[in-house]
This record gives C-alpha cells, sequence and structure tokens, in this order.
C-alpha cells in the first residue's frame, strides 16, 4: 500500500513539473527598451521563450498601441508590433502574457525620453581624423574581466589569434593619448558578445546583439566611454555587421523561422564577387553565391529578405544610436547583403538621424565600381543606396 502510494506521489510530481517545464515563459525580449519621440513611431518587438506563441501578449499603456502579434513556425518566438504616439510620456510598462484568460508570465519593459543633445549624432568627414582602434588589443583596463565564467574562449597573450585582456576601460582610460595624437574620431571594432571557440577577439562573429562581450564590460561601459569621449571633443564610431551572425548566437540551435539564415544542403562559402550586385551580367549562380554563400563556417549568413531579421537588424542599429549617442557607423562587408535592404537600412538611420554618416565596407579595387554604392541616382539598373560614404580602397590596391 505505502509503496502504491509513494508510486501515486511520483507520479503526480513528475507531471507537475512536466507541467511547469511546458509553462509559456519569457525568456528575452529585443530590443530590451524603446524611446519616445522617435520619428517612426512602430516597433516590432520580438518575444523568445518556452512556448510563448501559445500566448496572447496585453498591453495597457497611454500612447502605445499594440497593432499586431505574429506567430512564425517557432512557437517559441512572438513578434508584437507596436506603435508608440508622439505624446506618449516615458516610463515601464507590463506586458502580460495569456493563455485564455489566465496571465502565464509579465514582462516589465521601458520607454525612455528621446535625448535631445547638441553633442550626439554629430557625423564625420574628410577633416576629421579617425583612428582604428581594435579594443582587445589597445589596453587593458579592468585585469579581473580578462575569463569570465560562460565565455568559450579564455585569455592567452601567448596566442597571436587568442584573446589579450584590452576592454572599454582600458580605452577610457586613454582618451587623453588619443586626444594629444591629434585624433578626432575614434572608430572601434565590435564590441559586441562574440560567445565562439577561438579567434573571437576581431569581434565580428556577434552571438548578442544587444550586449557588450562581458570580456569587454557592460553596455553602460560603453556608454560611458562615448560620453567620456565626448567630452574631450572626440566622436565615436561604432563597427556593425548586418551581413552575418555567429552561430554560438542563441537562436542558432533554435531559429525563428526556417529562412532565418541563408541555408545550403551543404556549407557554401560566398565567392566574395562584390561587384555581382552591380553587374547587369552577372550569372545568378554567382549572384546567389556572392549573397547567400556563408562569409566563414562560423558566420551564419543572416537573410535580410525575411522581414523580421530586417526589422532586427534596422531597430538594432538605432537602438544602439540611441542609446550610446554615436557619431558615426562603419558598416562591415556592406556589399554582402542584399542592396535593398541596405537602401532600407540606410533610410531608417537617416530619417532618425539626418545628419549622421555611414562608411561602407565596399572592398572593390576599381572607383567605378565603388562609386555604384555611394549615394546617388545614376546607377545605371536606377538603384540609390543612400550610404554617406565609402572606403577609398582603390587608393591602396
Amino acid at each position: 500500500m505505502n509503496r502504491m502510494r509513494f508510486f501515486i506521489t511520483a507520479l503526480v510530481i513528475t507531471l507537475a513539473l512536466q507541467v511547469q517545464a511546458n509553462k509559456p515563459r519569457v525568456e528575452r525580449i529585443d530590443p530590451p527598451a524603446w524611446w519616445t519621440g522617435m520619428k517612426n513611431p512602430d516597433l516590432q518587438l520580438m518575444v523568445y521563450g518556452k512556448n510563448i506563441a501559445e500566448t496572447t501578449p496585453e498591453i495597457t499603456y497611454n500612447g502605445i498601441i499594440l497593432k499586431e502579434v505574429i506567430r512564425l513556425e517557432n512557437p517559441n518566438y512572438l513578434f508584437i508590433n507596436l506603435n508608440i504616439s508622439p505624446e506618449t510620456k516615458p516610463g515601464s510598462f507590463e506586458i502580460h502574457f495569456k493563455d485564455g484568460k489566465k496571465v502565464v508570465d509579465t514582462y516589465l519593459y521601458t520607454v525612455y525620453q528621446r535625448r535631445n543633445d547638441p553633442l550626439l549624432h554629430q557625423g564625420f568627414d574628410a577633416s576629421d581624423v579617425i583612428y582604428l582602434l581594435m579594443p582587445d588589443r589597445f589596453a587593458n583596463g579592468n585585469a579581473e574581466n580578462d575569463d569570465v565564467k560562460g565565455m568559450l574562449e579564455k585569455a592567452n597573450r601567448k596566442n597571436p589569434l587568442g584573446r589579450h585582456g584590452g576592454d572599454l576601460k582600458g580605452i577610457t582610460n586613454h582618451l587623453d593619448y588619443l586626444e594629444n595624437l591629434g585624433v578626432t574620431a575614434v572608430w572601434i571594432n565590435p564590441l559586441l558578445e562574440n560567445n565562439m571557440l577561438q579567434q573571437s577577439y576581431h569581434g565580428y562573429a556577434i552571438t548578442d546583439y544587444y550586449k557588450v562581450d562581458p570580456r569587454f564590460g557592460t553596455n553602460e561601459d560603453y556608454r560611458q566611454m562615448v560620453e567620456a569621449a565626448h567630452k574631450k571633443g572626440l566622436k565615436v564610431i561604432m563597427d556593425m555587421v548586418a551581413n552575418h551572425c555567429g552561430t554560438g548566437y542563441y537562436w542558432n540551435n533554435d531559429l525563428p523561422a526556417g529562412d532565418w539564415y541563408n541555408e545550403w544542403p551543404e556549407f557554401t562559402r560566398t565567392n566574395y564577387r562584390g561587384i555581382v550586385q552591380s553587374d547587369p551580367n552577372a550569372s545568378s549562380a554567382d549572384y546567389d553565391k556572392m549573397l547567400k554563400g556563408w562569409f566563414d563556417q562560423t558566420m551564419a549568413d543572416l537573410n535580410q529578405h525575411n522581414p523580421h531579421v530586417a526589422e532586427f537588424i534596422i531597430q538594432n542599429t538605432i537602438w544602439w544610436i540611441e542609446y550610446l549617442g554615436l557619431d558615426g557607423i562603419r558598416q562591415d562587408t556592406y556589399p554582402y547583403p542584399y542592396k535593398d535592404f541596405m537602401a532600407e537600412w540606410m533610410q531608417r538611420i537617416l530619417e532618425e538621424y539626418p545628419d549622421f554618416n555611414v562608411v561602407g565596407e565596399v572592398w572593390l579595387n576599381y572607383p567605378s565600381l565603388t562609386a555604384y554604392w555611394l549615394d546617388n541616382e545614376t546607377n545605371q539598373d536606377g538603384y540609390r543606396s543612400y550610404l554617406t560614404n565609402v572606403f577609398d580602397f582603390p587608393l591602396m590596391y
């Protein structure tokens, strides 16, 4: 009898735990916050969590309208389209996730007041002296974050391709050095999380678009560095990557949609033929391999023709510009994403920040090829990029 009671009790507990484990819950929402007073009042939230698509979100906040809820094939994602009116006051509000009438999870979301500061978003031009800075190799201001629990690659100064310990504190501590050099702007290689097994120092295999790599510091450390730079008259240019992300990204093993990445039956590397998007005679095979091939095995090719991928990248860019008070962006591998997406990306930036500058890494060896990507209305195919600046690689190559 006692044995039977024990068995029944164990069964009940097991079933209860299974129900609890399958209960919808929110693990993260991107963007993690937003602002009132943006020129574009629309905002798309990407919600991630176990079975979260089984819920219905509910928001009650003056000035914010829940326009649409979008569910894809993966039940662990939910997309919420909001409209934030210009009159919306900054503050925090609860997003209730309901199963029928029952609230199964609640998330506190914040909209801040947009900053109005003449020191922000200054742009850059030919009069600037720009210093390219690789943060891992520059200066170590905090040895305690050289190795961080949960990060796959540890510091190893003996390895030329390993991490050497440079960080945001090191940059902040040496702003006087940069100022004394006569530098007016600092272009910093990617500082966002790169939780990859090896060669993560360069930063171009991002594994969290909304988080500074903890071996560099925190998001707040980044913002404080930008503020300190501005006080010294130094502009800050952020290095961004719209073409690909690291395969260590949380969504890599749980993709929101089957077309989130450009994928092939077997690994296919890009052909690096950057001219195909401007060449009217390019073959479809070359075009597909260039646009859809992966830059490297550890760099998953993002499909910007998926509207949710496109919106994620655009909003992420605007988020960092606003959060940090950036003066410019250097966009990596500019001809590798779809050119129609990149034009939309630029237009959305300039809508919010008309004086902003973006320089594209258009690594092509002839001025006529590079010029295609610079903002103009005279391309033979009618394409207009809206890109404010391109690197002058033909000058060297």
